[in-house]
């Protein structure tokens, strides 16, 4: 292949990825399907390599210039690369945990984990996809173990017509699970807030000394931590995500994560 056209390939494969990565992410946002920090952020990242493939001449061009001059502009480009290095290195790591926090056991215990499902929308009276795959998980863990119980928690946002814990019991009631073996949190507005009031609950209720989180695989990572600040013994079971709201919600925990342990 001409050496020349190398440049001119990785160009069209960078701006036709770029806008294929745009155009996902604008769906996701205009359809409603997911309006969060994780979509903002692949729309400006998308734009970003779209811009960078349609003027990397003279995108590189400039840079050497800058770089060969003395003064303030070679040391913005360090400051910005050293960023930049800082910013990928943290998404690694973050990934890693989310991966190796996706499944884990709950401790061992003389008493059966007690499961905590975390809510997630509920859109016009019925699970969202997201809350769907928790639901559905929780079923299949329910089922394979009767000695445990279950919390389901999840509060009534305002655009939300029942709560997020009632759709869940409603929906696991309907799948065939024992209204008996299901307990209800309907006050909490997040995730500290899940966990805590579902510690209250098992307490109150006597249901057992460690839990079993299920919540979305990229989830779990920054439950668990919460569960872990709020001395809740517990592992995770992660449900699935649809493939297209993935790189969305998985952008949005980066944030989360980073957030989680900042503030």
């Amino acid at each position: 292949m001409n050496k020349k056209a190398v440049p001119v390939l990785i160009r069209i494969v960078l701006g036709a990825g770029a806008a294929l990565w745009l155009f996902g992410f604008i769906s996701l946002f205009v359809s409603g399907a997911s309006r969060n920090i994780g979509s903002f952020t692949g729309i400006v990242l998308g734009f970003l390599v779209l811009f960078y493939a349609l003027f990397m001449p003279s995108f590189h061009k400039s840079m050497k210039r800058v770089w060969e001059k003395k003064g303030a502009g070679k040391k913005v480009q360090i400051i910005v690369l050293i960023l930049s290095m800082l910013i990928l290195l943290t998404a690694i790591t973050e990934t890693v945990l989310m991966c190796t926090h996706a499944n884990r056991n709950a401790p061992s215990s003389s008493r059966p984990p007690v499961v905590i499902v975390l809510g997630c929308q509920v859109r016009n009276g019925a699970p969202s996809m997201l809350l769907q795959e928790r639901i559905d998980t929780a079923y299949e863990y329910l089922i394979a173990h009767p000695e445990c119980s279950c919390i389901v928690s999840g509060g009534k946002g305002s655009d939300e017509a029942i709560s997020e814990a009632k759709c869940m019991h409603d929906e696991l009631v309907k799948m065939g699970i024992e209204e008996s073996r299901i307990y209800m949190e309907d006050r909490s507005t997040s995730t500290r807030e899940n966990l805590q009031f579902s510690k209250e609950i098992m307490e109150k209720e006597d249901l057992g000394d460690t839990a079993l989180l299920i919540t979305n695989s990229w989830h779990e990572f920054r439950a668990q931590v919460i569960a872990s600040d709020l001395s809740i013994p517990c592992g995770g079971i992660g449900a699935g995500t649809p493939w297209w709201l993935l790189p969305s919600f998985y952008l949005r925990e980066l944030y989360g994560i980073l957030y989680q342990f900042v503030f």
